[in-house]
C-alpha cells in the first residue's frame, strides 16, 4: 500500500459548533475563527493520537450525591459524544466528574492552550470569545440546549479555539482529557468491531475491502424505530441510507390513493433509502417498521463518499423495485 499524504486543513477545536459534530469541515461562518492546524488522512475524518493508559490505571472517582448523578446523567446522555455508551461506561464518565466553582470574570479556558478538560456546566452562564472576533456565543446550565464545552479540544489533540469566561457564579463539572478519551475510545473500538461483522455479511458490500468497510462501520449511526413507525415517507427528501440491522421493514406507495405494499419484507442485512440518494430525488415510497426495528444507518455525503463505487449493484434495487410496483398496479 503507498504511504498515505496528510492534508492539513483547519479545525475548529473549541469554538461554538452545531449539536451535531461529526462533519469532517467547520461551517463557513465558523471559518472566520482562527483555527489550530490538524492533520486528515485518507479517510477524510480527523486524526488524534489513541490515549495509552498503564495496565493498572483506573479513571478518578469523586463522591456525588443521588441527585447531582441523576442531573448529570440526564444532561450527559443527551451529548452525541455519549449517547451510545453503555450505563457502565456511562458510570465511569459521571463518577470522574469534579465540580467546580467559578466566580464572574473567571477564564474557564483560555485561547491557545492546551485542553484538559470537558466541561459541563450544572448553573449560571459562560461567554465564548475568540480573538479578533470577540464574543461569538452564550453557554447555559443543565436546562440549556448547550451546556458543554471544551470536547474538540481532546478528541483532536488541539489547542483551544476560544476563551470561555464565567458571566457570574458558574458550577460546572470536568472530566479529565485521560478518562475522556479513554471511554470514547473504547466505545468506538466495540463498535466498530461489532459493526464491522455485521457488515460482512450484507452481500451488496462484499465487494469492499477490509479497510473500505471499517471506515463505513466508523461512519454508521444506529436508529431505532417501534413497529407501525413510518421509517421514512413518500415523497419526502431523502437524507440517509439505511442497513436493517434487526426487525423488519416494508416498502409501501401510494397508488390510486391505496397504500400499497411493493417489496417483501426486508429483514437484517437488507438495505434501502440508496435510489433517492444516488438519483437525487425525493422518496419514492415508504418505509414501515412492521417488528420493532433498528438500522445503521449513513448519511448522504458520507454514503455518496464511500458507496460511490457501489452505485452500479445498488440501482439493481430500482429495477426490483420498478417490477413490485407493476406488479402490484397489475394486482390491484
Amino acid at each position: 500500500m503507498s504511504e498515505e499524504k496528510n492534508e492539513e486543513i483547519p479545525y475548529d477545536s473549541d469554538a461554538p459548533s452545531t449539536e451535531d459534530d461529526s462533519d469532517d469541515y467547520i461551517d463557513e461562518e465558523e471559518s472566520k475563527v482562527p483555527a489550530p492546524v490538524i492533520k486528515k488522512g485518507r479517510r477524510g475524518t480527523v486524526m488524534a493520537a489513541a490515549v495509552t493508559v498503564a495496565a493498572d490505571w483506573a479513571p478518578p472517582v469523586y463522591e456525588k450525591g443521588d441527585s447531582e448523578k441523576a442531573a448529570l446523567i440526564d444532561a450527559v446522555s443527551k451529548n452525541v459524544l455519549f449517547s451510545e455508551l453503555a450505563q457502565a461506561e456511562l458510570d465511569v464518565i459521571i463518577g470522574a466528574m469534579k465540580k467546580l466553582e467559578y466566580t464572574k470574570g473567571d477564564d474557564i479556558i483560555k485561547q491557545g492552550e492546551e485542553g484538559d478538560l470537558f466541561y459541563v456546566v450544572e448553573d449560571g452562564a459562560c461567554e465564548i470569545f475568540v480573538e479578533g472576533v470577540g464574543k461569538v456565543m452564550d453557554i447555559g446550565g443543565f436546562g440549556s440546549v448547550r451546556n458543554f464545552f471544551g470536547e474538540l479540544a481532546l478528541l483532536y489533540d488541539a489547542p483551544r479555539a476560544a476563551t470561555v469566561t464565567a458571566a457570574g457564579s458558574v458550577t460546572a463539572w470536568g472530566l479529565d482529557r485521560v478518562t475522556f478519551k479513554k471511554i470514547l475510545q473504547d466505545q468506538t473500538q466495540k463498535q466498530r468491531s461489532l459493526y464491522k461483522t455485521f457488515l460482512e455479511q450484507v452481500p451488496v458490500l462484499q465487494p469492499l475491502s477490509v479497510y473500505e468497510k471499517l471506515t463505513i462501520a466508523d461512519a454508521m449511526a444506529p436508529k431505532t424505530f417501534p413497529a407501525g413507525e413510518n421509517i421514512i415517507n413518500e415523497g419526502d427528501e431523502g437524507f440517509e441510507f439505511y442497513i436493517v440491522e434487526s426487525g423488519e421493514v416494508i416498502c409501501t406507495k401510494n397508488l390510486d390513493g391505496k397504500e400499497t405494499e411493493v417489496s417483501d419484507p426486508l429483514g437484517p442485512g437488507d438495505y434501502f433509502g440508496e435510489l433517492s440518494l444516488i438519483n437525487n430525488e425525493n422518496r419514492a415510497a415508504s418505509v414501515k417498521a412492521v417488528k420493532d426495528t433498528t438500522c445503521l444507518t449513513i448519511d448522504r455525503k458520507t454514503f455518496k463518499r464511500l458507496l460511490g463505487p457501489l452505485e452500479s449493484m445498488l440501482r439493481e434495487h430500482e429495477e426490483l423495485y420498478s417490477k413490485y410496483v407493476e406488479d402490484a398496479k397489475t394486482s390491484s
